[in-house]
Order: C-alpha cells, then structure tokens, then sequence
C-alpha cells in the first residue's frame, strides 16, 4: 500500500509539472493577447473622442476643446504606435494602417480647425465632403480590427479554461487515487480531526461573518483594516482605502416586495461589490443596508474614486426579482489611511463622506475635513433645524422670499422663484449657504424641501385666487429626485392648495439626477404628465449638462449668472449665452436668464431672444407683501430701458 501510494504521488508530481508547463504558456499567449486587446480599444476610443471634440469645437471653438482635441489626437497614434513596437506580427500590419489612416483624419480634421477657427464658410463642405467620410472610414476599420482582437483575447481565455480544466481533472483523480489510500490507512484519525477542523472553522465563521451575505462582519473588517494600516510601507507609495456605502432606497424595497425581496437585495449588492472590489479588496455587512469596502493598496484619491464610481454604478443596475423590479442606488464615502485618520477615526471620517454622498443624492464623496468636520456650531445649526422641521414651523421662522421674472417681449412679470430664509431666533435672518449645506450632509434636505415646497404652493394658489396668476418655481434638492413618497407628496400638495398645476415650477440642477438617473427622469416624467413644469438650473456650469438635458423632460432652460455678467458682442459669455439660447430654442425650451444686474445686458439678452429675466437690477428677492410693489418696479425697469433704446 505504501508502495501504491509513493507511485501515485509521483505520477501525480510529474503530471502537475507538465500541465503547470501548458498552463504557463497559455498564460503569457492570453496575457499578450489582452493586451493587445485593450491597446486596440484604448486607439478606438481615442479616435471616438476626436470626432465629438471637432463637433464640440464646431458649436464652442474654445482653445480648451482644441487642446481636448490634441490630447486624444496624440493618444490614438501613440498607442497605435506602442501596438506596432511591441508586436511584430498581423496587430503589427494592423496597427500600421490604422495609424496611417488616423494622420490622414487628423490631417483634415485640423483643416477644418482651422477654417472655423477663421470663421471660414467654406468649412461645412470640407466637414460633409472629407472630414466626415474620413471618420466613419476610420471608424469602421478601427471597430472591425478591435473586435477581432476582442474575440482573439477571448478565444485563448477559452483555451487557457480548458487547459486549466484538465489540469484540474486530472490532478483531482490523481489526488482521489492518493487520498482513497490514505484514507484507508488513516480513515479513523483523519475523521476525527476533520470533525474538529470543521467545528472550529464554522465558529470561527460564524463569529466573524454576516449570517445573510456571507460577507466579513464588523469585527473582521476591524481586524483586516488594522492590518492593511500597520502594512503600509514607510514611503507613503500606497495608502489604505476605505469605503462605506449606505443603500438608498432599501426600506421602500422591504416596504413594497416584502423582507425576502429586501434580503435578495442584499444578497445581491454584497455579491456586486465583491465582483467590483476583486480579489485584493474586502467587501463586509456592516449591519442593516450598509456595507464597507477595504482596499489594502491604493495609490490614491483618484484611483479609490474610479473604483467607487464603478461600485456606486453597480448598485444602481435593476434587481430582477420573483416578487418585482427592485431599484436601488448607493452613497459612498471614501477615507484613506493613515492621510485622514486611522481604526476608528477612518471610520468615522468615511462614514461622514457618505452622508455628504447621501446629502447630495447618492454618488461619491471623498473626506474633506472642511465641510465633514462636524463643528459645535454646525451641531446645534442641525438640532435647530430638526427641532423646526419636526415641530412644523409654527413660528413661521422659514421664510420665503421671491425674485420677480419678467418676461422680455413686453416686460410682464409672469413669473416667480422662491427663495428660502431663516429667521433664527438666535442668529437673525440667516441666507440659504448657512444652513442648507446642514441640511444635505444631515439627511433633512427632502423634508425640508417638502415644507418649503408647501409654503410656495400655498402662496401661489393665494395669488391666483387674487387675480395674479404668477407661476412660483421652487429648488428641488439632489435627494428629491430618488425619494420613492416625493412625486405623490407633491402632487398632493398642489391638490390640498387648489393650485392649477401649471403654475408649480419644480427648479433642479444636474446633480438631483445624477444620482439615480433612471429613477429622476422617471419621477419627472410623472410630475410633467400632471401639469407641473420642469426648469433646469444653473446650466452650463455642470460637466455633464448636455448629456443629461436630451433626457430631461424640462419646459426650462436657466442660464447660470456668471455668464450674463459680460454681454458684449464677440465676449465669450455672449458665444456661450447666444449659443445655449439658440440650444434651449432647439430643444422647444423657453430660457431664463438669471443673475441679469444692469439694464445694459437685459437689453442685450432680449436682442438674443432670451425670453426671461431676474436679478438685482429689476429686484432683490423680498417677502410675498413687497413682491407685488417688486413686480411693478421691475415692469417699470424693463419699460424705461425699451423706452430709451427706442430713442
């Protein structure tokens, strides 16, 4: 028997040696093919980047979308010329011709720079007739060349799996042979001390992992992140990530599909984050909707955001259910050790960047000792503002203050947007950047919101019972958008005031959707399929406005203060105002300018066919009694500024 198994263990050495041989081999071949594969995909989104960086030059000819334009100009040949350095075969070819037809692109495209940059008409014919055939050639090339690398990198994937699977077939028999000789050997010890193993590892388990998830529990995650801390190196190259992620939305989950939906979720959202986190992080449930994530390694605040942002994505995909569609969206707050604290401080730290997440909607938030740090004046401003918010204001301390919005064809005001002000019984009149900041980071943005909302909309039902039908537009905060009761609430709201829909304006910025895009252009969609109108804020100042305003379902379009502050024919503010007008127009948008502050600009702005102004220099935001005497001065404004450029 013994000579049995000596025989076997070395057939069985000799075997894993051949196949660790094979499996190498497959290895570096799906290694270089990855890696080809990605160069390719790297060179086709490069190329992509060029064309929307032209058409972006061709509507805002900045200097900073020409540089745009360059960089990723010189990241489409750099990398097809990294490809033909290091491969000496078809990628090489590939490679060579992709790159020849990319400089001949690159070639035109940079004419046709040039011609708009010389306000050269001749420009259009040049983009249909060369520039763009060129691109989609391009294009077309690059797509067929990256996705047959693609496929090539996924065929020795296979192979490396198949390699592998026998490898792991035939060592298994091996090691059954073995094992089945041995067992017969020492079949009654073995069992024994199995017997023991097992028990000690299932209390171990039990003790330091979540019963549902499976995933690492509290006590764990401590203890991994106090080793990850003492393993740092002592040159500060790396540093330790850690991630807390609160679930948005969960309760309405357990609410509408029941506990068994609510631990499907959970289940669920453990097993994305781990996918998203890999083998060199942690993933644990630290108690109800709440997870963190460990990276032991990392090199910095950006890459510990890319991965959040990828983390945060994932849990916003929909959970497909027995009991229904369930969805979800995540906020995450981000702290590295040792740079903003250590054990318990980094904690802390982290679970306050979530809760500014959170405050903002959901997404991503990195500690930021100035605005997580939780000072005594902070504090108490949120104690004040719960205690107002849980006793209804009955003192009337939340105060709303309205800026006229005249309308510039025939200087009528048709319009209002109301502006919260505290008047603290401590403090006096506190402006809107003192507390609403408070508000976001804390968690009481949405019922504030709804109370300030309900102050508008019985102010605007009492000016419409009185003849003035002004439409009152209201800010909605990040968290509105996703808050499942916010659309009914409302509604319910415009009901109870017996205000006509159609003078609710709900204002919100790009950031309300950001967090859950899906759901806040679901809930508007809903509230415009009742009447209420939509108004997009402060564009222009946000990177993504363009892409999220074609999905928006708005009437309105806000063009953010700072740039009507120069309207002068040929400044860049006039480029950028003239163009967003003539976008809103496009999209069937009527446009407010906001921030206007001398008559010089409201003239200009209504040369631009802006429809709509406000600002200083019609009048200050004042309370509801002074708003019709604001309204009056303001007409007054708008007509002696028609009247004089008319003489």
């Amino acid at each position: 028997m013994t000579a049995a198994l000596a025989a076997v263990l070395l057939a069985l050495a000799g075997y894993v040696i051949q196949g660790t041989v094979h499996t190498t081999r497959a290895t570096e071949q799906q290694s270089h093919a990855l890696v080809v594969d990605s160069l390719f995909s790297e060179a086709r989104i490069a190329i992509a980047m060029q064309e929307v960086n032209l058409r972006h030059y061709q509507v805002e000819p900045s200097v900073a979308v020409r540089q745009r334009f360059d960089q990723v100009a010189r990241t489409a040949n750099d990398t097809l010329a990294q490809i033909a350095t290091d491969d000496s075969g078809q990628a090489r070819a590939d490679a060579l011709r992709l790159r020849d037809e990319q400089a001949a692109y690159q070639v035109l495209a940079e004419r046709l720079l040039a011609m708009i940059a010389d306000s050269d008409p001749g420009h259009a014919q040049l983009d249909r007739l060369e520039v763009t055939p060129a691109f989609y050639t391009l294009q077309d090339d690059v797509d067929v060349v990256s996705r047959a690398y693609h496929d090539a990198a996924q065929a020795q994937v296979a192979a490396l799996r198949r390699t592998q699977l026998r490898l792991l077939v035939g060592t298994s028999v091996g090691f059954g042979v073995g094992l089945t000789l041995v067992g017969m050997i020492l079949r009654l010890v073995l069992s024994y001390q199995r017997r023991l193993v097992d028990q000690a590892a299932a209390s171990r388990h039990l003790a330091l992992h979540d019963p549902l998830t499976g995933l690492p529990n509290r006590t764990l995650f401590g203890q991994r992140l106090l080793s990850a801390l003492g393993g740092l190196p002592a040159t500060g190259e790396h540093q330790v990530a850690l991630m807390v992620i609160d679930l948005n939305g969960f309760k309405a989950v357990n609410d509408t599909l029941g506990h068994h939906a609510g631990d499907l979720v959970l289940l669920e959202s453990g097993r994305r984050l781990a996918d998203g986190v890999g083998a060199g992080g942690v993933v644990a449930r630290l108690g109800g909707d709440e997870f963190a994530v460990l990276l032991p390694h990392v090199a910095g605040v950006t890459a510990a955001t890319e991965l959040a942002d990828r983390l945060v994505a994932a849990l916003r995909r929909d959970f497909l259910l027995d009991e229904g569609q369930a969805a979800i969206s995540g906020s995450l707050g981000i702290a590295l050790g040792p740079l903003h604290g250590a054990g318990d401080e980094l904690f802390r730290h982290a679970d306050a960047a979530m809760y500014r997440a959170k405050g903002n909607g959901g997404g991503v938030a990195v500690y930021d000792a100035a605005q997580d740090a939780e000072t005594p004046d902070r504090m108490q401003l949120f104690a004040d503002l719960r205690a107002l918010l849980d006793s209804g204001d009955p003192g009337g301390q939340l105060q709303l203050y309205y800026q006229p919005q005249v309308r510039l064809s025939d200087g009528v005001v048709t319009s209002a947007e109301a502006l919260v002000r505290w008047a603290h019984p401590s403090r006096g009149l506190l402006m809107p950047g003192t507390f609403l900041p408070v508000a976001e980071s804390r968690g009481l943005e949405i019922r504030l919101t709804d109370h300030l909302l309900s102050l508008a909309v019985r102010q605007a039902a009492d000016w419409w019972r009185a003849g003035e039908p002004y439409r009152v537009a209201v800010n909605v905060s990040p968290g509105c958008l996703i808050d499942a009761g916010f659309v009914a609430r409302s509604l319910s709201t415009v009901t109870d005031a017996g205000l006509p829909p159609q003078l609710l304006c709900l204002e919100l910025t790009e950031t309300s959707i950001m967090a859950d895009p899906e759901r806040a252009v679901r809930a508007l969609h809903e509230i415009r399929e009742h009447g209420v109108s939509v108004s997009v804020d402060d564009f222009g100042t946000g990177f993504s406005s363009l892409a999220q305003l074609r999905r928006v379902p708005a009437d309105e379009l806000k063009i953010d203060r700072t740039f009507v502050r120069d309207l002068s024919p040929g400044t860049p503010d006039a480029v950028m105002v003239r163009s967003a007008i003539d976008l809103g127009h496009n999209l069937g948008l009527s446009v407010v300018a906001e921030g206007v502050e001398d008559v010089a600009a409201l003239l200009r702005l209504r040369e631009m066919d802006c429809e709509y102004a406000q600002g200083f220099v019609l009048s200050h935001p004042v309370p509801a009694d002074r708003f019709p005497q604001a309204c009056r001065d303001a007409e007054r404004v708008v007509a002696t500024a028609a009247d004089a450029l008319r003489a």
